[in-house]
C-alpha cells in the first residue's frame, strides 16, 4: 500500500454505499463538507440519513471517541481538528439555514412554477452568499494554520479569483505545506487559463467535442447567423433554470437563424444526460468531461455564455433566457 502524506482529508462512516472505490474521492469530500455543518443530528443526504465525519488524519495517533452517533463523535488530542472544529462552529448557523433548505423534499431542478423557483434560487443565492463570508473571515483571521487551506478548497469547490485573493494572505509555512504547495499549483495554471478567457469580438477558435450520441460535433460545421456557446453543468441550479426557460421559446427560431451550442464540464454521465431530459434540450448538446475546451477558453464560473457571429465571433455574452429571447429579436427584426 503507498504511504499516505499527512494531514489529509479523512471520512468515518458505516456506509458503504456512497464512498470509495466507488464514488469519486473530490466529490465525496466535497459533498460531505457541506454536510459535516448545521446539523444536531445524523443529516440527510440524498432521502436519507448518513452517520459520517469528516477530519483530518495528522501524524500519530487520532483518538475518536464516539458516543450516540459517529457524526457527533469527538476529535481527541489533535490540534488540526481542534482548529476544524472552532471553524465548524463558526459555520453552524449559516450551514443550519442551508441544510434545513436541503431537507425540505423540494427538488428545485423539476419545478415550473417560476416563482417558486425564483424564490429558493434566491434563498440559496443568500445562503451562499452569507457562508462565502464565513469562510473568507474565517482564513483572513487564521492565516498559519493549514485549515484555512481546506477551507479555501472545500467552499469553491475549485479555484478561482477570490481564493487567489486569499491564498496570497496565507502564511509563508501553509503555503509551503504539501497542501499548500499543491495549492500554488492550481492557482498558476489557473493564471494562465484567466490570459486566455474570451472577450467582445474575440473569434472562437474551433474546437471538437462529441455529443449524446457519441458522434464528433466540430464548432465550425454549425452553420447560421447567430449562436450561443453555453458552458454549463446539471449541478448548477441557475444552469438549469435558464435551460428550462429558454427551451420554452428555442423551437421558434430556424436553425440557419439561431443555434446553441451547449458544453457540459460535468464528469458524470448519467447526470448529464438525466438534466438534458429533465430540462427538455432539444439543442446541440457536448460533453466536456475533462474541461479541456472549459480550459481552453478560460471559463471559470457557470453559467457562462457567448452570443456569436456566423463568422464565430462574440458579440455579446452572458445573456440570460430573456435578454437572449429579446437580444435575438432585436438581430433578426
Amino acid at each position: 500500500m503507498d504511504s499516505i502524506r499527512v494531514p489529509t482529508e479523512a471520512i468515518i462512516t458505516n456506509d458503504t454505499t456512497n464512498f470509495a472505490p466507488k464514488v469519486n474521492i473530490n466529490n465525496q469530500f466535497f459533498n460531505k463538507f457541506l454536510f459535516q455543518f448545521g446539523s444536531n443530528s445524523v443529516p440527510v443526504q440524498f432521502g436519507k440519513k448518513i452517520d459520517f465525519k469528516m477530519f483530518i488524519l495528522e501524524k500519530g495517533s487520532v483518538n475518536v471517541n464516539i458516543s450516540d452517533s459517529i457524526y457527533n463523535s469527538k476529535i481527541e488530542i489533535s490540534k488540526l481538528n481542534t482548529e476544524l472544529e472552532k471553524f465548524e462552529n463558526s459555520l453552524n448557523s449559516t450551514m443550519k439555514k442551508y441544510n434545513d433548505h436541503k431537507n425540505n423534499g423540494i427538488d428545485i431542478t423539476k419545478l415550473e412554477d417560476f416563482k417558486i423557483i425564483d424564490s429558493l434560487s434566491n434563498a440559496y443565492t443568500a445562503i451562499w452568499s452569507e457562508r462565502q463570508r464565513v469562510y473568507g473571515n474565517y482564513i483572513l483571521a487564521n492565516p498559519n494554520s493549514e485549515i484555512s487551506l481546506f477551507a479555501l478548497k472545500y467552499q469553491y469547490g475549485g479555484i478561482n479569483t477570490d481564493v487567489v485573493r486569499l491564498y496570497e494572505t496565507l502564511g509563508d509555512s501553509v503555503k509551503s505545506s504539501d497542501f499548500g504547495k499543491t495549492l500554488k499549483n492550481g492557482i498558476t495554471a489557473f493564471k494562465k487559463r484567466i490570459k486566455k478567457r474570451l472577450s467582445q469580438n474575440d473569434i472562437v477558435e474551433n474546437f471538437k467535442l462529441k455529443d449524446i450520441n457519441q458522434n464528433e460535433v466540430s464548432l465550425y460545421n454549425i452553420k447560421s447567423k447567430y449562436i450561443l456557446l453555453d458552458f454549463w453543468a446539471s449541478w448548477c441550479g441557475p444552469c438549469r433554470k435558464e435551460n428550462k426557460n429558454i427551451s420554452k421559446y428555442y423551437d421558434n427560431f430556424q436553425e440557419s437563424n439561431f443555434q446553441i451550442v451547449g458544453v457540459s464540464v460535468d464528469n458524470n454521465r448519467e447526470n448529464w444526460e438525466k438534466a438534458l431530459a429533465d430540462d427538455k434540450v432539444n439543442w446541440i448538446s457536448l460533453w466536456d468531461a475533462d474541461k479541456k475546451i472549459n480550459d481552453q477558453f478560460g471559463i471559470v464560473s457557470y453559467p457562462t455564455n457567448y452570443l456569436l457571429d456566423s463568422d464565430y465571433k462574440i458579440i455579446d455574452s452572458n445573456l440570460n433566457a430573456e435578454k437572449l429571447k429579446s437580444k435575438l429579436n432585436e438581430l433578426l427584426k
